[in-house]
């Protein structure tokens, strides 16, 4: 079963086909030369040779191969081809395209096998539709676009030329050894900026939810992540110079390492690139600067750095990741419940201590004057709306301050959290503090904001 694991995926045209590439064997794309250096062959598909990180990598032609159509006519002057430079199993090949897009990512139950003839000489054999909204992927209109699944290894081997890797030699002393850091990044652009993302700690580029602010003052806010509270940090939060026009950032890229998250806001998804992260940055920086083949400038993120200089991320920890990891610093920064607490639906999802609320009446049953009141013990109480845009079903939860009482209308009491079955978390600093209630179900987490019901009462 491929279940609900999404598949990242790089788009590339060769003429009219799109096809699919798996983000983690894409190295880098660079121009297509104008005079190739050849390497004659009497049959194949082979376009040429470049050179690569000063290795000598074989160039595939699908068109040689197989019918690809003709590129659709576009306004203006034809864009040069360009070379996906791909590695897959010790293994470099590149493959001539017409057309790099955004990247993209796919739910692995929808990727469709087509082809069941098991032909090896084939080089596709499924094909998957990304989503008809185009937002999550960048500034590339693809909506309901249709990609031909490539298989890299496959592609090589049918291709019988790639670039083999070294055997691995024998490790050298460590004063001998020369550093090497050459890893993917995807390219997102960040306000004015273009913001350098390990494509192996980007979990997912999504369109910007709605977000919480956390706490008075506080550049971060928070918003729901596959059941989770991801915390979002701010632009400012990294350094990063907004965009000249002061538009907001359309889309939310996640950053997960050992189980914990951030989200950072971005503008659009731009490319994959490998970079050589070798030279050290300055201390405690959490950009470096890097650039382009063709010269633009690039912030490279640390994601070490990231997640230890923002301790807000323990909010969004994954119960199964934080275990593996063996995380003793979240651990200290969380205690059990000691009180019980009930979860509501209101503008969000929240939870606040049992002990204050009195009872909680359905709003149908409520005896309400249609002015802001309901009848309560004899006497009418003021009625506070916590849902999102009102409506007319609900709950009341009556809690009680003192000798006086008031009625909050929620979309729905949802659940109770005995004593030591969750863990709390606090955040923030004094006058921006902030808690929330971390549960586990099946594995699991769910986080609330805890808000004070009695304290609002006053």
């Amino acid at each position: 079963m491929l279940g609900d694991k999404l598949l990242q995926l790089a788009q590339a045209a060769v003429g009219a086909v799109w096809i699919g590439v798996p983000a983690a064997s894409v190295v880098q794309a660079i121009p297509f030369p104008s005079a190739p250096a050849l390497l004659p062959r009497r049959q194949g598909a082979l376009a040429g040779v470049v050179e690569h990180a000063g290795r000598l990598v074989p160039v595939v032609d699908l068109a040689r191969w197989v019918d690809v159509g003709a590129a659709p006519r576009a306004a203006g002057a034809k864009p040069a081809p360009l070379v996906l430079i791909l590695h897959a199993a010790g293994r470099t090949v590149g493959l001539k395209v017409d057309r790099v897009g955004a990247l993209a990512q796919v739910a692995a139950h929808d990727v469709t096998r087509l082809h069941h003839d098991d032909d090896d000489a084939e080089v596709f054999q499924c094909a998957a539709r990304l989503p008809g909204n185009d937002s999550g992927n960048g500034g590339d209109h693809h909506g309901g676009r249709i990609l031909s699944l490539l298989d890299v290894d496959r592609l090589a081997g049918l291709s019988a030329a790639w670039h083999q890797d070294a055997a691995p030699a024998a490790a050298a002393p460590a004063s001998d050894a020369a550093p090497c850091a050459v890893r993917s990044y995807a390219v997102l652009q960040a306000g004015a900026e273009r913001l350098a993302l390990a494509a192996d700690a980007l979990a997912e580029v999504l369109p910007m939810p709605q977000l919480n602010v956390l706490g008075a003052g506080s550049s971060t806010a928070c918003c729901i992540w596959r059941g989770r509270h991801l915390p979002v940090l701010g632009q400012a939060a990294l350094g990063l110079a907004p965009a000249p026009d002061d538009a907001a950032p359309a889309l939310l890229a996640v950053v997960e390492r050992a189980g914990l998250a951030l989200g950072l806001p971005v503008h659009a998804v731009l490319s994959l690139q490998a970079l050589d992260t070798a030279a050290p940055a300055q201390p405690d920086d959490l950009l470096s600067a890097q650039f382009t083949p063709d010269g633009a400038p690039l912030r490279v993120l640390d994601e070490e750095r990231l997640f230890a200089r923002f301790p807000e991320a323990q909010l969004s920890r994954d119960a199964a990741g934080g275990e593996r990891s063996g995380a003793a610093d979240g651990d200290r920064r969380q205690v059990a419940n000691t009180a019980p607490y009930i979860v509501f639906e209101g503008g969000g999802m929240y939870a606040t201590p049992i002990g204050a609320v009195e009872r909680i009446v359905s709003l149908r049953e409520a005896l309400t004057d249609g002015e802001g009141a309901m009848a309560w013990e004899g006497r009418p109480i003021r009625l506070r709306d916590l849902r999102a845009g009102g409506g007319d079903g609900g709950d009341v939860m009556v809690v009680r301050r003192g000798e006086a009482h008031v009625g909050y209308v929620v979309a729905r009491v949802h659940l109770l959290v005995p004593p030591g079955s969750g863990r709390i978390y606090r955040m923030g600093g004094p006058g921006a503090a902030w808690e929330f209630i971390a549960t586990v179900d099946d594995g699991a987490q769910a986080s609330y904001r805890i808000v004070d019901l009695e304290a609002l009462a006053a």
